[in-house]
């Protein structure tokens, strides 16, 4: 009998042991939040220092661009803040002075303030980028060049 104690005792242990652990063991398979910086600049892509904010109640825009295959948008140029993160394919920023960059998934781009440029795909398959506009009531997000 004083052999069985022993081992009923460590048997209870652990299995109570084992037990104990089980909610450890599914607390640490929870994915955590991951936080990826992509950006933070005080300039755009080209290396201009962005313009202060407008002193008036700010506009927040979000626009998801989709560029098919081989299109580009006309030229343009921004007068507020903008950036935003390519989600699918390549878009390449081309200024008229024939300054460019190609941004791909995952990339962060922060936009070019009161320069005259276009975005262009010049890939085979459809190029999505979410941009965001920090500007104010009545205030274009962009002004076309003719």
């Amino acid at each position: 009998m004083k052999k069985i104690v022993p081992i009923l005792l460590i048997a209870t242990l652990g299995i109570n042991s084992g037990s104990a652990q089980e909610p450890q063991n599914k607390k640490s398979e929870q994915a955590e939040v991951k936080v990826e910086k992509l950006a933070e600049t005080s300039c755009s892509w080209d290396g201009a220092t962005l313009p202060n904010y407008p002193t008036t109640t700010p506009q927040i825009t979000i626009l998801r661009y989709t560029f098919p295959p081989h299109q580009r948008l006309s030229a343009h140029r921004h007068f507020i803040i903008n950036c935003g993160v390519m989600l699918k394919g390549e878009l390449t920023i081309v200024t008229t002075d024939g300054r460019e960059r190609t941004f791909k998934a995952g990339d962060a781009l922060v936009e070019m303030i009161g320069t005259v440029h276009y975005g262009e795909n010049r890939g085979d398959e459809p190029a999505e980028v979410v941009m965001f506009y920090a500007g104010t009531e009545g205030l274009a997000l962009k002004e076309e060049i003719k």
